[in-house]
């Protein structure tokens, strides 16, 4: 029987390997390390009616003195430095962390494997801003196309017009109204009645006590009503004059349901009469609320100055 020599040194020899780096990497671990590491910076025990909203310093250096084991795991992620308001001085709406006052704090964060030795900052600013509540009107976001010969002649009617916003209070006082998301409607031949998201707006820190709101609209069939209406000049100057024509007709839409309900008396046309002038503009200047896409016959009205 022959024996392969070579190949028992190679397994010695792999033995000898092992054991050499197992006996580094505890002498490694097991040894203690002043190593300079980078920390998130977070902010722990802030006052309910605050918020903070920027920071002197996202990240800050530490050197920190530990066994390896210990200090190895702040290389696998990012570590944190928690440092708490309650003992921060307040002033012109921040917080300040200073170096002599509170690092004594500061290293009670880290438990008894890990000593802090120094934070490489004098001091950090965490600026805070006052939480408010108001309320702001909700802008309803709808486009609707109608099929032919339908039409809404009412307001429409929404669960609620308006939304309380919780926040920063500089960041609220921008906020004008909140949106609804966006909804078109198309061929739309009968009532609507839709549920409608509201979109929170683009800041951080803000919360709103609605997160929808119901929107409903009645529609109606129409029909093209004209009506006649006398033209009324108004004039300061003490002028005689005459016009043409001395009547307009006024074209409209108006629900089936309501067309038998206008008049004559409920429109008015006028034309201001200010300077000696040939024609005059005429207006609509009253009609009734249910009435859509009213128009005048003409937009001029005719002077006759009299000698």
């Amino acid at each position: 029987m022959k024996i392969d020599l070579s190949q028992g040194k190679f397994n010695v020899f792999l033995i000898f390997l092992v054991l050499a780096i197992s006996t580094s990497l505890v002498s490694k671990l097991t040894s203690t390390y002043d190593k300079n590491i980078v920390f998130k910076l977070t902010v722990t025990d802030i006052p309910e009616d605050k918020v903070i909203y920027k920071k002197s310093h996202d990240s800050v250096e530490l050197k920190v003195r530990g066994f390896g084991f210990s200090l190895a795991k702040y290389y696998f992620k990012t570590p944190e430095l928690k440092i708490s308001v309650k003992k921060l001085k307040e002033l012109n709406n921040s917080f300040l962390w200073e170096q002599k006052q509170n690092f004594t704090d500061t290293k009670l964060n880290f438990d008894s494997s890990t000593e802090l030795l120094t934070i490489f900052e004098d001091s950090i600013i965490l600026y805070f801003d006052q939480y408010i509540s108001e309320k702001k009107l909700i802008k309803t976001n709808i486009s609707i196309n109608y099929e032919s010969g339908f039409d809404s002649f009412k307001t429409p009617l929404i669960t609620n017009d308006s939304v309380t916003i919780l926040g920063p209070k500089d960041i609220v006082r921008k906020i004008d109204y909140v949106d609804t998301e966006f909804v078109k409607l198309n061929n739309v031949n009968s009532d609507i009645q839709i549920n409608l998201n509201l979109l929170k707006p683009a800041f951080d820190d803000l919360s709103i006590d609605l997160s929808m709101i119901v929107y409903k609209l009645e529609v109606d069939q129409y029909t093209e009503e004209i009506v006649t209406v006398p033209v009324n000049i108004l004039s300061k100057e003490n002028i005689k004059y005459n016009y043409y024509p001395k009547e307009l007709s006024v074209k409209y839409f108006i629900s089936i349901d309501d067309y038998k309900k206008t008049t004559p008396i409920d429109f008015r046309i006028e034309c201001k009469l200010d300077k000696i002038q040939s024609t005059l503009i005429p207006y609509l200047t009253k009609k009734p609320d249910f009435i859509k896409n009213a128009r005048l016959s003409s937009n001029q009205i005719q002077v006759i100055i009299l000698e």
